[in-house]
């Protein structure tokens, strides 16, 4: 039976393919052939996509990682980083879908497709292809939409007996409503009648009591005022009340407009329900797979996409829009309220978010969504200060959320409150968070405990707690990244304004690796980070070097004790660093204040107290003993013995012996001689000056300035610029202020150094304004600075480029030829990786410039391109190449000096970067030799319709560069060319020309 089955449906599949090879319309598809597309469309691609998108889903939100300390996402699978993992899967599931949707576009499944493709979108973020689909499914399927697909199908010619029907049904609904207005009629003429017959009793009624008293008055004056008998008899005329008349007239007005009123509901009623009829007609029997939401859910999707582009208005008008659809379904209505809180969170409208939040917790299902809209909820009312509104939507939160993180969040956050309204004292405080630390069922969630300890710490001004429970929190972290960024965000802060900069600098590096760059202290940090960069710098080299000249009156013996302590230190912290390799690297900080500005290190010169312990526990252990190789080997009489003595220990460790290349590395550093002594001082003295400098321009600190400039002019009288220290420690003492010492130091300024720059400035502050607008000034530094570059002085041509924004602020004629010196001098002082970094800056901050264009050659030069400082001639290269926008177009990438393996490698990685994001463009890869002679090759990526695909693409791999290529260090360059301007750079056998005629002709426009 079962085997006699399967061969009638694979018979019927069959015909039913057979038959829909046909050539009739879409239109005319229907019953069988319709069930198959049907079927087909939704058990297959359809279904497939769906469940592989809820998988995604749920992906998304398994990796998702909640920020407690900022007010939640409405949407907890709206993560940056965490689309990328799913990437792949919704190409797969876009693939699915447009399957379906080509061959099964007459299925009742079409528009469902283009939602699912437009959702896929949406979760890939790549939210301007979301809108596009999105948008022409608008277009497409809305039913009022005269040139769209679904009004076409609606609005189809019907057939005789439809039509007969539709007549008879029209005829029917004309005579009831004649009907109606019949009885409309007759109501309104018996109301009208009755109205007639009480006007007409009053007359009557008033008749006779104006004739009752006209017969009165004709009794008493007849004698004197005798009247014929036909005039007695006349009846006078009545007296009209026109007040009385007039309120009548607006009472029936009144009635009328009510009937007016009822005739429109009437209307309207029935329009609704042929509206319905014909709803029934189209998705009713005949349409039995129809699914009635998919239009609007396609809206909805539309404006959650128009939020995640900023485009908040169009969003709310589309919002708007579904909210006054008629017949929208439960299943969308039920969505709209946390959709529009999501907007409102985005523009700030947080009492508009409130209410909001609220409507959609008495719309949702799900207990987990109503708590963490509660949750939402509480954040805002705190913030808006409304700390009992706030209690109680925690305790909804906690009621609602099935999920223990939330509630423990939810505790944490109501013990806050209480500690910042004072109804709860600070120890009290600490020992229920303690408390919740200690719990087991709260181990998971360690980090976010003590976060909260260090917070409450902090208010209470205990910095050093606080300080130590935001390293714990790190420590504890097991990859929670929002603890991470925002306990070393508050470490940062904190150290720096301890004067910490080194250690400042290394949480505020950890954040900008962490932070989102729309993040609003992005900015604030990144500043910082590069502040302190030259501050630390300074930092290491001053301490560095003092420590060393305090060692360079110890005996050699005393050196080479220190030296092995050091030597047995850097093992021990190798073998615990092995042990402990998952450890935050900033976890263990030993704090210190050092006379500038403290900073910490693993070098054991650095702190003499440090050596000095060294020296102690060395001769604890070892005693008084000589230099020598082997000393520490134990030559004990009993091991010349018998090896059968059950008394020798036979595991005894092997004691650690060390070379003198061992030890004397350790010791090279310090300052023997007269001349490495001056050395280690001018480093001392340059590093001082530059620091003092720093703090008062970059970091504001005067009062740390005024203690450097000091220590500089005091300890190092013979300083070579000591003129320009004094102007500085000058500007430190007003900025303070502190006008005494400001004016002392400017009587020295006069005193020593009368023809200064510097003392001119100080005295006359109209000569400053001389030298920032003068460019034979800046011209002659600039000069100066090339003077030095030639002489191989490059530590003093970066030293100067620093110093020529603060001496020539207004001027930026020479500012790409300085940073070209700057890179080159990094270059020569650091090697290859800071030189191509500075080449980089160069090349982005003057785009256009003489200096861009030769550090462009010169990062080709060390990219393996031994031609990237040919001469070309531009006329040439409009010769040699033609502008063919509208033309076929590849993409080629150049490679200089690469190995088979290497090459092999990037065309690997550019496969894989094209899977990724250029699933559906079928682009075809290809290689072949450039040159042979200079070992360049070119990949060729192909085809695209135009120049603009090309470009796209272009910027997309530019954008990308690690990601395209993975290696930091890859050398290649990438160009948009068309089919024969490709030919043409294969026959130069270089891309030199082509490249002048790409910038042109591509990158300009």
């Amino acid at each position: 039976m079962k085997k006699l089955s399967f061969i009638y449906i694979a018979i019927l599949s069959v015909w039913v393919l057979f038959s829909c090879t046909t050539t009739r319309k879409k239109s005319e598809v229907k019953g069988i052939k319709k069930l198959y597309h049907n079927t087909t469309a939704k058990f297959n691609g359809y279904f497939n996509a769906k469940e592989l998108m809820d998988a995604s889903v749920l992906a998304m939100q398994s990796a998702h990682q909640d920020n407690y300390n900022t007010i939640l996402d409405v949407y907890d699978y709206v993560d940056v980083e965490g689309s990328t993992s799913v990437n792949a899967d919704m190409d797969k599931a876009i693939e699915k879908l447009t399957t379906v949707a080509t061959l099964h576009d007459v299925s009742n499944y079409l528009d469902d497709c283009y939602v699912l493709i437009g959702k896929a979108q949406y979760l890939k973020q790549d939210y301007a292809s979301a809108v596009e689909t999105f948008q022409y499914f608008e277009e497409e399927f809305d039913p009022k939409n005269p040139y769209g697909r679904v009004y076409k199908a609606n609005n189809k010619p019907k057939s005789s007996k439809e039509r007969r029907k539709e007549v008879e049904k029209v005829r029917k609904e004309k005579e009831q409503e004649r009907k109606e207005k019949d009885k409309v009629r007759e109501q309104e003429r018996k109301e009208k009648q009755k109205e007639k017959e009480a006007l007409n009793k009053q007359r009557q009624k008033e008749a006779k009591e104006r004739k009752k008293s006209r017969g009165k008055k004709s009794r008493s004056t007849r004698s004197k005022n005798p009247i014929s008998k036909k005039e007695e008899e006349k009846p006078a005329a009545p007296k009209v009340d026109k007040e009385k008349l007039a309120a009548e007239k607006a009472a029936a007005d009144a009635r009328e407009e009510e009937i007016q009123r009822e005739l429109e509901l009437k209307e309207e009623k029935e329009k609704k329900k042929k509206d319905e009829e014909k709803k029934y007609q189209n998705e009713g029997e005949g349409a039995i797979w129809r699914n009635k939401t998919a239009y609007t859910l396609g809206l909805y999707w539309l404006s959650r996409s128009y939020i995640e582009q900023q485009r908040f208005g169009t969003a709310e008008y589309v919002i708007n829009k579904l909210e006054s659809t008629s017949g929208l379904s439960d299943d969308i209505a039920n969505r709209l309220p946390a959709a529009k809180a999501h907007l409102y969170l985005q523009t700030k409208d947080y009492t508009q978010a409130i209410i909001e939040l609220e409507d959609a917790i008495q719309k949702e299902k799900s207990k987990r969504k109503k708590g963490r809209y509660a949750f939402i909820k509480a954040q805002l009312y705190e913030r808006s200060g409304n700390t009992a509104k706030a209690y109680e939507e925690y305790n909804r939160a906690k009621k609602f959320s099935p999920e223990h993180e939330m509630e423990l969040n939810a505790n944490i956050n109501e013990i806050k409150l209480a500690y910042k309204q004072g109804t709860s004292t600070r120890k009290k405080v600490l020992n229920k968070l303690e408390r919740f630390l200690s719990e087991r069922k709260n181990e998971r969630f360690q980090d976010q405990i003590l976060f909260a300890i260090a917070q409450v710490k902090l208010e209470g001004e205990d910095i050093d707690g606080a300080i130590a429970d935001f390293e714990s929190a790190i420590q504890k972290s097991s990859g929670n990244k929002n603890i991470e960024l925002e306990s070393s965000y508050k470490l940062g802060t904190l150290l720096f304004d301890k004067g910490l900069y080194s250690e400042s600098k290394k949480y505020f590096d950890s954040v900008l690796e962490l932070m989102d760059k729309q993040d609003e202290r992005y900015r604030q940090v990144e500043s910082l980070s590069n502040n302190l960069t030259a501050v630390s710098r300074n930092i290491d080299i001053i301490e560095l070097q003092d420590s060393l000249l305090s060692l360079r009156n110890l005996s050699d013996d005393e050196l080479r004790e220190i030296a092995i302590a050091e030597l047995e230190k850097r093992e021990s912290d190798l073998s615990n660093t092995i042990k402990e390799n998952n450890r935050n690297p900033n976890s263990n900080i030993i704090r210190s204040n050092a006379a500038i500005g403290a900073s910490r290190s693993n070098f054991f010169a650095y702190n003499p107290v440090v050596l000095n312990q060294g020296k102690i526990d060395f001769k604890r252990v070892w005693g008084d003993r000589t230099p020598g190789n082997d000393w520490r080997r134990s030559l004990k009489s009993d091991i010349s013995g018998s090896f059968g003595d059950e008394n020798i220990v036979l595991d005894e460790p092997e004691e650690k012996t060390y070379s003198d290349q061992e030890i004397n590395s350790i010791l090279k550093s310090i300052p023997r001689s007269a001349v490495q002594e001056k050395e280690a001082n001018d480093k001392i003295a340059n590093s001082l000056f530059e620091l003092g400098t720093l703090f008062r321009d970059r970091i504001r600190n005067y009062p740390k300035s005024v203690e450097v400039l000091e220590r500089l002019n005091n300890d190092y009288p013979q300083f070579a610029k000591r003129d320009e220290a004094l102007f500085y420690l000058y500007l430190s003492y007003k900025d303070l202020p502190n006008n005494e010492k400001a004016n002392e130091v400017l009587r020295m300024m006069r005193t020593e150094f009368p023809d200064s720059k510097f003392t001119k400035i100080a005295n006359d502050p109209n000569y400053a304004k001389y030298l920032e607008n003068s460019d034979e000034s800046i011209g002659a530094y600039y000069d100066q600075t090339y003077a030095l570059f030639e002489k191989g002085q490059h530590e003093s041509v970066i030293e100067r480029n620093a110093k020529k924004v603060e001496l020539f602020p207004g001027n930026k004629e020479f500012a790409a030829k300085f940073a070209l010196l700057n890179a080159m001098s990094y270059g020569h002082i650091e090697g290859k990786s800071r030189y191509v970094k500075e080449l980089q800056q160069v090349i982005r901050a003057f785009p256009d410039s003489d200096e861009s264009k030769r550090a462009k050659e010169i990062l080709r030069f060390l990219n393996g391109d031994s031609e990237a400082f040919d001469e070309i001639l531009f006329d040439e290269a409009i010769d040699a190449f033609e502008v063919e926008d509208a033309k076929l177009h590849y993409v080629f990438i150049v490679t200089y000096d690469l190995s088979q393996k290497e090459f092999d490698k990037y065309k690997l990685d550019i496969s894989n970067y094209n899977k990724k994001y250029h699933r559906f463009e079928n682009l075809k890869l290809s290689n072949i030799y450039l040159n042979i002679e200079n070992k360049s090759q070119i990949i060729l990526v192909r085809s695209f319709e135009n120049k603009d695909k090309a470009m796209a693409y272009f910027n997309g791999a530019d954008k990308n560069r690690e990601e395209y290529i993975g290696q930091a260090d890859a050398k290649y360059d990438v160009f948009a060319v068309t089919q024969k301007n490709y030919r043409e750079v294969i026959k130069q056998k270089s891309a030199n020309s082509y490249r002048v005629f790409f910038e042109e002709n591509y990158l300009k426009k």
